[in-house]
């Protein structure tokens, strides 16, 4: 009888940790569609491919809902910068965890230039290796022409 109380007991503490992280992940999704509503997102991967874009980020580059993910991030630039060493360099330092901020040159999807305020976080993964990179572009960004 001993035994099977201990392993009632041993249950119902595995149950209680499982509803607790289960309510964790409830919040947690909560939060990130809070952050969503406010600002446009893009979610990557930690080798650049898209695998989510909200309707924000794909309203302010002017793309529907299927044209980005499975695409790389490369879409956005002009593709002399994609081939770059910056641009490597940029992606190697998001892998190794690096956090880039500023203004960043981009192309909307109906091909003309655009200046956005973006901020790319990745995820860390195991050994201080991204796991992911989401990028984050201002509540009030909007595609505007790049002055000439």
């Amino acid at each position: 009888m001993a035994f099977y109380n201990r392993k009632k007991l041993e249950l119902q503490e595995a149950l209680a940790k499982l509803e607790a992280a289960e309510n964790r992940v409830r919040e947690l999704e909560s939060d990130f569609q809070a952050i969503e509503q406010a600002v446009a997102v893009l979610v990557m991967t930690q080798d650049g491919i898209i695998e989510r874009a909200n309707d924000r980020f794909r309203d302010v580059l002017g793309y529907e809902p299927d044209d980005l993910v499975g695409q790389h991030h490369r879409i956005f630039c002009d593709s002399d910068y994609a081939k770059s060493e910056d641009y490597i360099r940029f992606w190697r330092e998001l892998v190794t965890c690096n956090v880039k901020q500023g203004s960043f040159q981009a192309i909307h999807a109906d091909g003309y230039d655009v200046v956005l305020d973006a901020l790319y976080s990745p995820v860390k993964g195991e050994q201080g290796i991204s796991k992911r990179v989401i990028a984050v572009i201002g509540a009030s960004q909007r595609a505007v022409p790049k002055s000439i």
